[in-house]
């Protein structure tokens, strides 16, 4: 039994993908409405909602009073030196 010759490799590549800025914007505006609808109906609920202002996590209630639950850190991580396919461990 003889090997099959192939002159693909088996690995491909994955493509790059270029948005446009059309793309870009339709993308924006139905994450801008998705949020806004799911805020409006959290409030008619009465469900509390939980945002990220400032480097603090913010709880608002329904009644649209803020509560800060925490200070969240700034990254001491070095974004220039990270490069694709790089294996992060937490210290």
């Amino acid at each position: 039994m003889s090997k099959p010759k192939s002159t693909r490799k088996a690995s491909t590549k994955i493509k790059s993908i270029v948005w446009s800025s059309k793309e870009d914007s339709a993308l924006l505006t139905s994450a801008k409405v998705a949020s806004s609808k799911a805020i409006r109906s959290s409030r008619a609920l009465g469900i509390t909602i939980k945002i990220i202002r400032n480097q603090e996590l913010i709880e608002i209630s329904p009644d649209k009073s803020e509560k800060v639950l925490r200070k969240i850190s700034k990254s001491s991580v070095d974004l220039s030196d990270l490069k694709k396919g790089m294996i992060l461990e937490r210290k």
